[in-house]
């Protein structure tokens, strides 16, 4: 009796057991062979989730394994503004719905899984079971009118937190204000606000009131063209000035707010400009027979060298240039090419030829002589009677000189412009012997008039160089024992003789007409 007892008990907590497991699950067509229904434990994301990515995977987890064939896209559908549409994948108790493209920024998106999914016994999901979430915002930006200038900080950001947006004008505009759907939000170029669902600023710039400036062109014994020629203009504007001598002059300089030889001349105008085109009178014709200082060969040259010739920049050198007893791989910065004869080199920065102890015959052994020949000019040069010594302790600064020789046993520093004046005369002659350095300084010209020639004016240098600084406008031949250096800029109507290195910085040298 007492076995069958136990086995009673046994039978009737089975059938109990089974009646747990059966109840709450609908009735199907399916066999039911075990009773546990299919339920959603969790989702992703959750229910009333916020601020979800744009490339969310939405997905949903069961307490069992279903039936993979009854998870597709009638049973598992996510709709936002219109039904999504994208891939539906199962695993391990998990099914996914994967977007075909981003979910849209802040919108709600509700998940729905139908009761037609089941598990491989054939019990199915109770009810619908349904849940939303809420994507991130999206803050984004526009220009007013177009190409009026950037603006920076869109992107997505997550919904009531503070957000720093930036505005900066493109030339020729403003920055007037923020605006959404047409509504001031700040007047400030960086504006930090709250993000409040998507936010599209649009940054408003206006055009600004242009600044106009005069110019005025100044010359005698020559004229200028300006092109444009207008009485006033906007900032900016770029005039071409070009300057035309009369008969019996040439163009030598630019003065006052424009400096160099550069002929036409580029000026931006960005301010109220008065600009003198300078003309010097020229020799008609004659050359002189004995002149003080004999260049002999080396005056065939705009840069003769011994040891070093060098640029950067945007150089330009007018006439022939060389080197001896160095060779060719001492010219750099020159992106020289040795012509097919062999006898010299072209560049692109030089008009004429580059000649270097290393080319071929003949032109080395007249290269030789050149260099001998700059060598004695020099002697003799330094050598001349001086007319005055120690003309204001080493400064001439805005002085005019008469035709002569003039030394110094120290350096000569100018500061300030010189002139330089030929009296009438031809083949006037300005010598300047020079113990020290010359330091010629940034902006500084030398002015030729009444018939004053850079080819007759030597500045004789026995120091440790010949230094122009930047944007000088200078005239005359060097003739420096040691280095010549010229700095950004600054332009040379002469010659640039040294009895060691020569080095440029985006200059304009002008070999000089006899």
């Amino acid at each position: 009796m007492f076995f069958r007892k136990l086995k009673l008990i046994s039978s009737l907590a089975i059938a109990s057991t089974l009646a747990i497991m059966t109840s709450g699950c609908a009735e199907d067509d399916a066999e039911e062979i075990v009773g546990i229904c299919p339920i959603v434990v969790s989702t992703i994301p959750i229910d009333s989730a916020v601020n979800v990515t744009l490339d969310q995977v939405i997905s949903a987890t069961f307490n069992e394994e279903l039936d993979p064939e009854t998870i597709n896209t009638d049973t598992f559908m996510v709709n936002g503004e219109s039904a999504l549409i994208g891939g539906i994948d199962y695993a391990d108790k998990t099914a996914f719905f994967t977007p075909e493209s981003n979910l849209l920024p802040f919108t709600v998106y509700t998940g729905t899984l139908t009761t037609e999914i089941k598990d491989p016994f054939g019990n199915a999901l109770q009810e619908d079971f349904v849940w939303s979430f809420t994507t991130i915002p999206e803050v984004s930006l526009s220009v007013s009118p177009d190409a009026s200038g950037t603006v920076t900080g869109a992107g997505l950001f997550n919904n009531e937190s503070f957000v720093t947006v930036e505005a900066v004008a493109n030339a020729g505009f403003e920055f007037l204000n923020w605006t959404i759907d047409g509504t001031e939000v700040s007047t400030n170029e960086t504006y930090e606000f709250e993000v409040n669902g998507n936010m599209a600023l649009v940054a408003n710039f206006e055009v600004m009131s242009l600044n106009t400036f005069t110019l005025t062109v100044n010359a005698v014994n020559g004229d200028v063209d300006v092109n444009p020629n207008q009485t006033s203009y906007n900032d900016g504007t770029s005039v071409i000035l070009s300057a035309t001598p009369d008969n019996g002059y040439e163009f030598s300089s630019w003065s006052d707010d424009a400096s160099g030889n550069n002929n036409p001349l580029t000026v931006t105008m960005d301010a109220d400009k008065a600009i003198t085109a300078n003309f010097t009178q020229y020799n008609t014709g004659q050359i002189c027979a004995n002149p003080a200082v004999d260049l002999g060969l080396a005056g065939d040259y705009a840069i003769l060298a011994k040891s070093g010739i060098s640029t950067t920049g945007n150089t330009s050198i007018t006439d022939d240039l060389g080197i001896s007893p160095n060779s060719s791989t001492s010219i750099t910065g020159f992106g020289l090419s040795l012509h097919s004869s062999g006898t010299y080199s072209t560049s692109s920065l030089v008009t004429g030829r580059v000649y270097a102890s290393d080319y071929a015959v003949p032109t080395p052994a007249n290269l030789t002589t050149a260099v001998s020949n700059m060598e004695t000019a020099f002697t003799t040069a330094n050598g001349l009677a001086p007319d005055q010594t120690e003309l204001l302790a080493g400064n001439i600064n805005g002085q005019t000189l008469a035709s002569g020789v003039y030394k110094w046993s120290t350096g000569l520093l100018v500061t300030n412009s010189i002139t330089l004046d030929g009296g009438g005369v031809d083949c006037a002659e300005f010598v300047f012997q020079i113990a020290g350095d010359l330091t010629i300084a940034n902006n500084t010209e030398i002015i030729l008039i009444n018939g004053a020639k850079a080819d007759n004016i030597y500045w004789v240098v026995a120091g440790a160089g010949a230094v122009l600084g930047t944007d000088v406008n200078f005239s005359g031949n060097i003739l420096s024992q040691t280095l010549i250096s010229v700095d950004t800029r600054s332009s040379v109507v002469g010659r640039l003789l040294a009895q060691s290195a020569v080095t440029l910085d985006g200059n304009a040298i002008v070999k000089p007409s006899n």
